[in-house]
């Protein structure tokens, strides 16, 4: 008894010179060993280590509800203060969903939730969240390389569909193609990254431009680099990304989607026209029958504004053959000075008129043919059976067929 006595003035002693030198929690391992009361609640562990989360604008339960000992031992082996179980375990006593959330060191160590107690910039406790992006390749600067395992110990949901996708081909023996190195291919090396967001190649902070640089390092071939960096999505902000998934295979090319359920998303005006009265069969599920839009356009290059893959009557004539000619007499429209080929009679998405028609009857001929408002058929110029061969004829000067 005589012995506990002076342990615990000994302890006191400690503590009066601990709480005038001002570096408390610095100080108060020097008392490991010591025996607290039974009765130790959170209040008494204030008395040294204060308000340890009431202060803090985000907090964690726990410490704010003076539960101290939910972590923390009272006594025992080590001294009060050690930690009630040492790893991640800890966490998953409270936290079990997160359990397949699974760091290489524990969940404080890893400079993750390294604010256990309270934090006044992060509600997940975690300092790095609060870190000035400095760019996709600023942050990896001077890193070393980790591995792509090490990636999976935190990103397991990205990482399982990444394997499952011909980008973890990138993951291969880097000493024989040192540009191959998996994850980090593209994300650059790791070493900064541990525990701290700000050290990644993060493509969900880059911009447009780094995002695609990265991409068009490996896809140079497929994708012409200054005809790409010309084209109309590159000028209104779309990237890569915003199309591809390049952790995902779940469509063709790591598509988010499918093309043409991709093309729509933003092209709202030509999801109108595709369900006019007449339109072209743009279809995914039958590739028989149905269209895609990039049968006609390059979304990655092309002609004009419409990113086209060719000039747009050369595509009309890969399925209206017969419609090309050259005829002798060549309907006028046809020709670059006195009209818009194709469509200058047809809109190639989808019309409320038959056959993609910009007008329904014979107000579409007199646009253009003026001179012949009083005349007048039963029906339209070319239903009548008179002016049938109306794209072009090699017998007639008025397209009739007969």
């Amino acid at each position: 008894m005589f012995a506990v006595a002076k342990q615990l003035m000994a302890a006191a002693g400690a503590l009066v010179f601990m709480a005038t030198s001002g570096y408390v929690n610095a100080q108060f391992d020097k008392v490991e060993g010591v025996e607290a009361p039974d009765d130790v609640t959170g209040a008494d562990c204030t008395m040294c280590h204060g308000d340890a989360a009431t202060k803090f604008e985000f907090h964690h339960q726990p410490a704010f509800e003076g539960k101290c000992t939910t972590c923390h031992l009272e006594t025992g082996t080590g001294g009060h203060g050690g930690l009630t179980m040492p790893d991640r375990q800890l966490c998953l006593q409270c936290h079990q969903d997160q359990e397949q959330h699974y760091p290489l060191a524990t969940c404080w160590t890893s400079a993750c939730h390294s604010d256990i107690h309270g934090s006044n910039v992060d509600a997940t406790l975690n300092p790095s969240r609060q870190e000035a992006y400095p760019g996709f390749f600023e942050a990896t600067t001077g890193a070393e390389y980790t591995g792509s395992e090490a990636c999976l110990t935190c990103h397991t949901d990205q990482c399982s569909s990444w394997k499952e996708s011909m980008h973890s081909l990138s993951d291969t023996d880097w000493q024989k193609a040192p540009n191959m190195r998996g994850c980090e291919s593209c994300h650059g090396p790791g070493g900064n990254h541990w525990g701290r967001k700000a050290g990644i190649g993060s493509f969900a902070y880059a911009s447009d431009a780094e995002s695609d640089a990265v991409c068009l390092t490996c896809h140079k071939d497929e994708t012409f680099a200054p005809e790409y960096q010309r084209n109309t999505h590159v000028k209104t902000g779309v990237g890569c990304v915003d199309c591809h998934d390049v952790h995902s295979q779940l469509e063709r090319h790591n598509l988010r989607a499918s093309a043409n359920e991709l093309c729509l998303t933003c092209h709202q005006n030509q999801r109108l026209e595709f369900a006019k009265f007449s339109h072209h069969p743009v279809d995914d599920s039958d590739a028989r029958t149905g269209l895609q839009c990039v049968e006609c356009h390059n979304p990655h290059g092309g002609e004009g504004r419409a990113m086209l893959v060719a000039n747009q009557d050369e595509l009309c004539f890969v399925c209206h053959v017969d419609k090309q000619g050259p005829f002798i007499y060549a309907h006028a429209g046809y020709e670059a000075g006195l009209g818009q080929g194709c469509s200058t009679c047809h809109d190639s998405h989808g019309s409320n008129s038959p056959n993609l028609l910009k007008m329904s009857g014979r107000g579409l001929c007199i646009q253009c043919h003026t001179d012949r408002v009083q005349h007048f058929p039963a029906q339209t110029c070319w239903s009548t059976g008179c002016h049938s061969d109306h794209h072009g004829s090699n017998t007639d000067y008025f397209f009739f067929d007969n």
